[in-house]
């Protein structure tokens, strides 16, 4: 295992809880109840982990959100009904789903349904245990062939994910998770997700028993590293993963949201989304090992208001349509070439200490600016 891999000994139990607490105190969930429809329908192609590629409709319905809202970057729960009581119902969450399986004249045809909450699919907070395996039944008889939804892993387990892959009968069940790195202080302090190792890889052992796929989510710069650091992480993290035999994965740059910590660094001129030539490096690193996705939604802007990863307005949407290319055909060849704007990126490694020493002194800022 890497040395700085998962849980290795790490500073700043201090560090984690300042994160922790101004993360939370940034969410926002209004006071008006949305309405009860999906908030995010899109279609597009999509590489299997076999290598062919599909049709699939990404869908995100209106939920009562994540019921573990602490990431510092991520914007989600502020467009959901999250914290208003009576927020998702069972028949609004099922009433959604009926509509999204409707085919309706002049839909692209899909085969895979990513099917979304803002948040984790088997807490049963968020979706109650019998709503969930009635969801299967829908969309067993709906002629989809493979579902994708997320989780954090704690709620990845034998007695819940067995009736709802039988429920599915036969439809192929794809599980997203977040892990966002393999490094522990950058996942559980600078990302500020409550996943552990051994959630982790606990989950992915009740999955490979019950014929369920991982799908793994990296973020490439996470709020507090640098340019260089984080294409280390990210090649560190595609390690750790391939180690484990996951071949799955997706690689998401970071993009900047209001109400959230990541957001508050910006301001302060403390942070910035990922450079679209530091997203291609990462590529570079780590497609030998696999043909990585990118999340290129994260690129383009489609979905809400963001501060989003970028380069110089000659070759930004270049860079975006080839990462695009990549993402299907999983072939370096389709990768762009280069740009006079390329910034000079030294990688360099994740040295715990200083990056602890620098997030301490950057939240120190967002405290005298009284954030």
């Amino acid at each position: 295992m890497l040395e700085h891999t998962l849980d290795s000994a790490v500073p700043g139990k201090d560090l984690r809880r300042r994160i922790g607490y101004l993360s939370r105190r940034l969410r926002t969930s209004g006071t008006d109840l949305k309405p009860a429809e999906p908030r995010f329908v899109d279609f597009d192609m999509i590489r299997l982990p076999n290598g062919s590629v599909v049709g699939r409709k990404k869908v995100i319905v209106m939920s009562g959100g994540c019921s573990v809202p602490t990431c510092t970057m991520c914007p989600f729960t502020n467009f959901n009904n999250y914290g208003i009581n009576g927020g998702t119902s069972r028949e609004s969450l099922l009433n959604q789903v009926r509509r999204t399986l409707t085919r309706t004249e002049g839909e692209p045809a899909y085969e895979v349904l990513s099917l979304y909450n803002d948040g984790s699919f088997f807490a049963p907070r968020e979706i109650p245990r019998a709503v969930q395996v009635e969801i299967a039944r829908l969309v067993a008889v709906s002629g989809v062939k493979r579902l994708v939804v997320e989780s954090l892993p704690q709620f990845v387990t034998e007695p819940v994910l067995a009736p709802f892959v039988e429920a599915l009968d036969g439809v192929r069940l794809e599980i997203g998770i977040g892990l966002q790195s393999a490094d522990e202080l950058v996942r559980e302090t600078l990302v500020n997700t409550r996943i552990s190792q051994r959630s982790f890889e606990r989950a992915l052992s009740v999955m490979a028993g019950l014929g369920v796929d991982p799908k793994i989510y990296l973020m490439i710069k996470p709020p507090f590293l640098s340019e260089g650091e984080a294409v280390t992480d990210v090649v560190a993290s595609v390690d750790y993963l391939t180690g484990l035999g996951v071949r799955g994965m997706t690689l998401c740059p970071t993009r900047v949201s209001r109400h959230t910590v990541a957001w508050e660094l910006w301001q302060t001129g403390q942070y910035m989304p990922p450079n679209l030539w530091t997203v291609v490096e990462a590529v570079r690193r780590v497609h030998e090992r696999l043909a990585v996705r990118v999340a290129c939604v994260n690129l383009r802007g489609t979905d809400f208001e963001s501060v989003f990863p970028d380069a110089c307005p000659n070759c930004a949407d270049d860079v975006v349509d080839a990462l695009m290319r990549f993402g299907e055909s999983g072939d370096p060849a389709d990768l762009p070439a280069d740009c006079s704007c390329r910034p000079p990126l030294e990688v360099t490694p994740l040295d715990h200490e200083a990056i602890a020493a620098r997030a301490a002194q950057q939240l120190n800022v967002l405290e005298r600016a009284g954030v």
